[in-house]
Formats: structure tokens, C-alpha cells, sequence
């Protein structure tokens, strides 16, 4: 899985009223938390073990010699959320076959109908630019 990445990049006018690199990273992290925090709202209606919301960091960067920080979110399943998933058949790893409770039986494999895209981050990062 890949995680999930959102770049903030200072603006011209941002540049010239910070003055310096750790103010305009201040800066930038602020509004990462703005959008960290509104995709915190839009996903706990949704949280079940809390481990994407508990995984969300803010990375300082480069791009082209700029300042920038970006969102990251480490958890193994944040790209699915974000982009959604296609169907797809589930095989068991070690066992012989794969059961839950209140399954019938045991059965050799499953065909998962996909799961849609959340958008948390997407969506956070334009309601927080408004």
C-alpha cells in the first residue's frame, strides 16, 4: 500500500510577510493542521480502531528549492480510503480457507465487491483552502 500525501506550498505573498524559512514552515503547518483536522471530522462517523486518525503526520520538505510540508497519513489502509478499492477476490493467506462468525461455512475464497472512496483529505484540503 502506498500512503497518502498532501503538499503545501507557501504562495508569493506568504513568502515575502514570513521573512524567514522556520516562519513560513510555521505557517504552512498550520494550515496542514486546518486540513488534518477537518479530514478528522469528516472520518470519525467512520472510524472503527481509530488507527487512520492516529496516523496522520506532517512532514517539512523541499520542492524546487521551496518550503513545503505535506500530510501524510502511514496507515496501511489509507490509500483505500482515499482512492476506494475495485472488486476483488480475498484468498487465505496461511489457512485452508477462510471463515468469520456468522459465516455458514468455511469457504476458499471471497469476492469482495470494493469499497468506495472516502476523499477524506481531498475534500479537507478544499473546504480548508475556502
Amino acid at each position: 500500500m502506498t500512503d497518502v500525501h498532501v503538499t503545501f506550498r507557501p504562495n508569493r505573498r506568504g513568502q515575502t510577510a514570513a521573512g524567514n524559512s522556520n516562519a513560513v514552515y510555521r505557517e504552512l503547518e498550520r494550515r496542514a493542521d486546518k486540513v488534518i483536522g477537518r479530514a478528522l471530522e469528516a472520518y470519525a462517523p467512520h472510524s472503527k480502531t481509530g488507527e487512520y486518525g492516529r496516523s496522520f503526520e506532517k512532514q517539512r520538505t523541499r520542492i524546487r528549492g521551496q518550503a513545503a510540508v505535506q500530510v501524510v497519513n502511514t496507515a496501511p489502509h489509507a490509500d483505500i480510503l482515499e482512492r476506494g478499492s475495485g472488486p476483488h477476490i480475498i484468498r487465505p493467506k496461511n489457512a485452508q480457507a477462510l471463515f468469520w462468525p456468522g459465516a455458514r461455512r468455511p469457504v476458499a475464497k471471497v469476492n469482495h465487491p470494493g469499497t468506495p472512496a472516502y476523499h477524506f483529505l481531498r475534500n479537507a484540503l478544499r473546504a480548508a483552502g475556502r
